[in-house]
């Protein structure tokens, strides 16, 4: 079925001189009823567009991994990661960070050159998206880095969080930052997390520290594509929220709470390609509400509800389409158009 089954009406608008449109294009995979007791297995849990924007990258709830061509809408089989074993894409190399029962590798998509890292055991890892950098941790107080030279991967350097990467570790597009979001629980002192911000090049301290207070711990962690500002979402009191940094300045640029949903489980910047001030992020949550928020400003400017909950969310390099994943296992493409293009 490849149209949407929820029409979504072009939409135009005007925020401070900037007009923006979203519409519907084309639906990938067919709808199924979703279970009430867990997911079902193949609702995209991760989604990444490659480098020339034809191709998307999905991995399912269960561990199927696979690529939909946008031009066909036609998906080929590539890999099968068992669902808690780790994986992170980089667009521009095309390459995996992947787990197995007994090593770290990276790999191009096609199944080819793969380079061991070092023995498993980690939980979480990102990758710069030339592929060059690779952060991985093991849920403890410390992090690693490790780098590609000469055609095989080296440890650098070994990074001393405050608390326990609990959750979250991800590095920006160009490599130069990392976010790690920490927390720990105790009986009568509740939840405590933090965003600490730290700069590759230095490995004594973070760079900066974000603390959100007492909430339950963050979902998404996410670097805007030039890796200016850090969004997170929030969860306090069965209620989520979204909170986006200026890392260099540490001003808040976006702060919302008490969203009706329990988790807002997708975050995604549009790639700003016009060199302009405007800034957008789209967010998905269990109630199958996709807003678009403007910064600076934070006002949400468009909003559609899905009779279903958003899992994923992802944006193609070029700024034409917007993934959206959803618990009924359909993935739909919205075109996405800002400043008139």
């Amino acid at each position: 079925m490849k149209s949407l089954l929820i029409t979504l009406f072009l939409s135009f608008f005007c925020l401070s001189g900037h007009a923006v449109s979203i519409e519907s294009a084309f639906q990938l995979g067919e709808k199924k009823h979703p279970r009430l007791d867990r997911l079902l297995p193949n609702v995209a849990s991760f989604m990444a567009f490659s480098k020339d924007s034809t191709k998307l990258i999905v991995k399912g709830m269960e561990g199927s991994l696979v690529e939909w061509d946008l031009n066909s809408q036609q998906k080929r089989e590539i890999d099968n990661i068992p669902t808690k074993r780790l994986f992170a894409y980089a667009t521009v190399s095309n390459q995996m960070l992947i787990q197995t029962e007994d090593n770290v590798s990276i790999q191009n998509i096609e199944g080819e050159n793969e380079i061991q890292i070092t023995d498993g055991g980690y939980e979480l890892g990102s990758l710069s998206s030339d592929g060059t950098l690779a952060v991985l941790s093991k849920g403890e107080k410390e992090f690693e880095l490790w780098q590609l030279v000469t055609g095989s991967l080296k440890q650098t350097n070994t990074y001393q969080t405050t608390l326990p990467i609990r959750n979250g570790l991800t590095i920006s597009n160009d490599g130069n930052y990392v976010a790690a979001a920490e927390g720990t629980y105790r009986d009568g002192e509740g939840h405590k997390t933090v965003i600490e911000i730290w700069d590759t090049s230095n490995g004594k301290q973070p760079w900066r520290v974000f603390n959100t207070g007492e909430i339950l711990g963050v979902w998404n962690l996410a670097f805007s594509n030039d890796g200016r500002m850090l969004a997170v979402d929030t969860q306090l009191n069965a209620k989520s929220g979204i909170r986006v940094w200026d890392i260099h300045t540490g001003t808040h640029l976006l702060k919302k709470s008490a969203f009706e949903a329990y988790w807002t489980r997708a975050l995604a910047f549009a790639p700003n390609n016009t060199a302009g001030s405007i800034e957008y992020l789209f967010s998905g949550d269990e109630k199958g509400n996709l807003r678009v928020w403007m910064i600076p400003g934070g006002e949400a400017s468009f909003w559609v509800t899905y009779p279903t909950g958003i899992q994923a969310l992802a944006f193609s390099p070029d700024a034409k389409y917007l993934a959206v994943a959803l618990w009924d296992t359909t993935i739909q493409i919205l075109r996405w158009n800002s400043n008139g293009k």
